[in-house]
């Protein structure tokens, strides 16, 4: 989050830092601004994917006292990193090597540990529907591995709010019909009651709208 009246500043900033140090594909970070939902008017720096060897690399470096000089002083608050890892099980046409989207819906969902199972079996019945019927959109499904509470986060790039976030393959194509056809009379009634009970009441689901920002990210061309 950028101080008051410093929002150019930060982003030139974070825009050099970015050119010196961020210039080839292993090194790459994406800057998304948070346009709506609790963190409004935030940004988020986005590395990935990465082995595990890659996390060896101590913060003492360069890269990190360029940052604390020439970023810092533009900085109100800096949350700390968090390490997520892909479900492969409950994500679908993901590729790592496409540029981004313009946008990003970007959920966030935390559970009531007894009936939690019941949001995976759900989720994982709207993949295996969705493939099976062609769905063009995209979702990548991350669960946090180290540096914040334990959750889900769903993401889904998509470069438009005017047109449909993916197409099936036949046209007037009816998820609730198809999915009762999949997986039983009324399932998706049944199933999207128990997986909606699974959320916690308190800050249970959160949805936010980032926005891709070209100029503080490694060029993709």
């Amino acid at each position: 989050e950028a101080k008051e009246g410093m929002v150019e500043k930060f982003q030139e900033a974070v825009s050099k830092k970015t050119k010196k140090f961020n210039n080839t594909t292993e090194t790459a970070i994406l800057t998304f601004s948070i346009v709506t939902g609790p963190d409004s008017g935030k940004y988020m720096r986005v590395i990935g994917p990465k082995n595990a060897d890659f996390f060896n690399t101590s913060s003492d470096s360069d890269e990190y006292a360029y940052w604390e000089k020439n970023v810092m002083p533009y900085v109100k608050s800096q949350v700390g990193n968090i390490r997520t890892a892909r479900i492969n099980d409950f994500s679908y046409n993901w590729d790592n090597s496409e540029a981004p989207k313009k946008y990003v819906k970007f959920s966030t969902y935390r559970f009531n540990n007894e009936n939690s199972r019941d949001w995976f079996d759900f989720m994982r019945n709207d993949t295996k529907l969705k493939k099976a019927h062609g769905y063009t959109g995209i979702r990548g499904v991350f669960y946090v591995v180290s540096g914040g509470e334990w959750e889900i986060h769903v993401v889904e790039p998509y470069d438009s709010h005017g047109t449909p976030m993916g197409t099936y393959a036949t046209e007037n194509f009816k998820y609730e019909e198809e999915y009762n056809k999949m997986f039983g009379w009324r399932a998706i009634d049944y199933d999207r009651t128990k997986a909606n009970k699974a959320e916690r009441d308190y800050r249970g689901q959160i949805i936010e709208t980032l926005e891709f920002r070209p100029e503080m990210s490694t060029s993709m061309e």
